[in-house]
């Protein structure tokens, strides 16, 4: 299997050139070399590698191949001995990029490479005073964080889980703002790829000790492998890489399977830890988990 070759943080070059890279490298394996336009010479074409107005690649053995990906949510192959200019490069037909999370991968390289800096900052809350979880949120999480906004006048806030059959399953008084509910042995997963729907009500004790209604919403909470051997299979494409990793990722996500796109998640980060894109998604991932 040809080695993977990530498009990861540019450590050197680009900010003494003053130009916007044009494409990245995403994958390439075999014999290749760029040469900088106005740099030190020919180079290996490497990991860290973005290409700029006036750069030009060489692949000098039949083994050889590059996949770029431009601004533009697309990418191209070359493959076998060649000269490319980055001119050249711009008249080549090009794949589109389709995949939602591909798309936020290559989004938040090109904005790393041009404006480089932490994640982006979260998203604002809802009015609504419960933060965590959203509305019927699904996973496969042994665990979860209910977490709400402070009400001035509160003295206290009860938290009530109920099963699908209306049984009480969790119930505690609480001074803070926010409790990590823990599921095993309390609120089993579901055995059908439906799971099991579990609601959930918040009230407030106020001044005078009575309760007063705050929110209410359900959680679903599914197994993973009851869902995942009848997920579909997803596609390889020329594009390979991480490409297929990510996109079975968000499938897991999309199905509830948390626990397993979390790991997946992980084992990528532990693999490429230099890759500024690939923690942003991760950091995202975990954001809208409650992680």
């Amino acid at each position: 299997m040809s080695k993977l070759l990530l498009a990861l943080v540019l450590t050197q070059g680009l900010a003494a050139r003053g130009q916007s890279p044009l494409y990245g490298v995403y994958y390439t394996t075999g014999n290749s070399r760029f040469s900088q336009a106005h740099g030190s010479g020919i180079q290996p074409l490497t990991s860290h590698t973005r290409i700029v107005a006036g750069d030009k690649l060489t692949l000098l053995d039949n083994i050889a191949q590059v996949t770029l990906f431009a601004r533009d949510t697309s990418y191209i192959h070359l493959e076998g001995k060649g000269i490319y200019t980055v001119a050249q490069l711009d008249k080549m037909p090009r794949t589109r990029i389709r995949d939602t999370i591909i798309i936020q991968y290559f989004a938040m390289f090109w904005n790393d490479a041009i404006h480089p800096g932490p994640a982006a900052s979260a998203t604002p809350h809802s009015k609504s005073i419960v933060l965590a979880p959203r509305a019927a949120y699904v996973t496969s999480l042994d665990s979860l964080i209910f977490r709400w906004n402070y009400v001035s006048w509160a003295r206290k806030y009860f938290l009530r889980i109920r099963s699908p059959d209306g049984q009480l399953c969790y119930d505690s008084v609480l001074a803070d703002t926010q409790v990590v509910v823990h599921f095993p042995g309390r609120m089993p997963a579901g055995s059908s790829s439906e799971g099991n729907s579990y609601a959930w009500a918040l009230d407030i004790v106020g001044e005078s000790g009575r309760l007063q209604f705050a929110d209410t919403g359900h959680i679903v909470l599914v197994n993973d492998f009851t869902i995942i051997p009848h997920l579909p299979t997803i596609p390889m494409d020329s594009m390979g890489g991480i490409a297929p990793i990510l996109e079975r990722i968000e499938q897991y996500e999309k199905a509830g399977c948390t626990k397993e796109a979390e790991a997946m998640f992980f084992r990528l980060i532990n693999d490429y830890p230099d890759d500024n894109a690939l923690d942003k998604l991760y950091i995202a991932f975990r954001r809208r988990n409650y992680l």
